[in-house]
């Protein structure tokens, strides 16, 4: 073994220094990326103690996307490419005379579901897997509440998801002809989630297990980026576009459009304040019919909430879709899907997109829509159903 003496010790220290002298910049530039890494690093533990659990698991995403939050033109010109890789799993003929709905997040209520759950034995028994799922008693949850713990999205999205398939559940029992004739199916955002599984494509407790997973990575990534979303009546797209144009102008942010549900009603999120400029704006200056501040804690279908794909695809990546027995459509382009190899990545996509509602009804009715049922808590398909096709066409709700 040689020691190193004291001096020696002092000549390497010289050069070491001398070199970082030499090559400063990129020294400096390796110590930035290494705080870089930190920082990045704290975003997602968190930076309190009760919060240092990683907001995802390790990531290994299956495509170019990084953390980094897109603008929403960025975000659509990303769309638009996925979307052009989908065209040849797309469904070109289907009938949709018998459709099937299921509502999303904001639907829930104190004791939704209950009287499914003590007059019908099959869907009792769901609740009872859903719990085991879960590691809570969950219809003590939904009958108890608060409702501040209902709106949380890792409670609420697996409790609409579970009281959506036994609501399913309770109609195979009572209305079986309606069920054998069922064509298609659709659900509005998480209501996506439970359409697979009444098409069989996703067996009911892998799908407690994805909702609840789902929703809390959308709320950890809610915490880190304070979103408003404003829904906005009675004006054009291109009104749209203009006021959000005037809002990014003034304000200097950029608002994205996180939902398409009718030719004039669209949900739009940005940061508080410019929120609130943009809905003073979309009343005084572009007469709004109607504007109103949804209960929505993050920028829920947006390119803020790609933070959360990586634990959604960890998620995905533990579940094996089946074929699917009936067509599903997607949120993402109201097109139909029937292959389970497409799914996943549509559910990826459709966490970080516009939900095109307003093209999926259109769907629904272009290819003979005759009757239906909204199954779950709340009416959002079935009244934008009748908006869209100017009171024309109903669906049944039915829980």
């Amino acid at each position: 073994m040689h020691l190193i003496t004291p001096r020696t010790a002092l000549t390497i220290s010289i050069a070491v220094i001398k070199i970082i002298l030499w090559n400063w910049e990129e020294c400096k530039g390796f110590i930035l990326k290494g705080k870089e890494r930190a920082v990045s690093g704290l975003l997602h533990r968190g930076v309190n103690k009760k919060n240092r659990r990683r907001l995802t698991k390790e990531p290994n995403q299956s495509d170019e996307i990084n953390e980094q939050i897109m603008t929403s033109s960025e975000n659509d010109n990303y769309i638009k490419k996925k979307l052009k890789e989908f065209e040849k799993y797309r469904i070109a003929t289907y009938s949709s005379q018998y459709t099937f709905f299921f509502p999303g997040q904001g639907e829930q209520y104190i004791s939704m579901g209950l009287d499914t759950y003590n007059t019908c034995k099959n869907a009792k028994e769901l609740y009872d897997r859903a719990s085991k799922v879960l590691g809570y008693n969950l219809m003590d949850v939904i009958k108890n509440g608060p409702i501040e713990k209902l709106k949380d999205s890792q409670i609420s999205q697996p409790s609409i998801y579970t009281v959506s398939i036994a609501a399913y559940e309770k109609l195979k029992q009572e209305n079986q002809d309606a069920v054998m004739k069922l064509n298609l199916c659709m659900g509005y955002s998480l209501g996506e989630y439970s359409a697979l599984t009444c098409s069989e494509a996703l067996p009911f407790e892998e799908g407690v297990f994805l909702t609840k997973e789902r929703g809390k990575a959308m709320q950890n990534c809610a915490k880190l980026y304070k979103m408003t979303t404003i829904a906005i009546v009675g004006l054009t797209l291109e009104s749209i576009h203009n006021l959000i144009e005037d809002v990014n102008r003034e304000m200097n942010d950029d608002i994205f459009i996180v939902s398409y549900m009718t030719p004039k009603k669209f949900g739009l999120c940005g940061k508080p304040e410019s929120m609130k400029y943009l809905n003073k704006l979309a009343k005084e200056k572009y007469k709004a019919i109607f504007t109103k501040e949804l209960q929505i804690s993050g920028g829920f279908h947006s390119s803020y909430m790609f933070p959360a794909r990586k634990a959604l695809e960890n998620a995905l990546k533990q579940i094996t879709f089946r074929k699917l027995k009936i067509p599903v459509i997607s949120n993402v382009d109201g097109c139909a899907y029937d292959d389970p190899h497409i799914i996943k990545q549509l559910l990826l996509l459709q966490l970080t997109s516009p939900i095109r509602i307003n093209t999926c009804l259109e769907n629904v009715l272009k290819h003979g829509y005759e009757t239906g049922y909204e199954l779950g808590p709340g009416t959002i398909n079935s009244n934008l159903l009748k908006d869209v096709s100017k009171k024309q066409k109903a669906a049944t709700p039915y829980i």
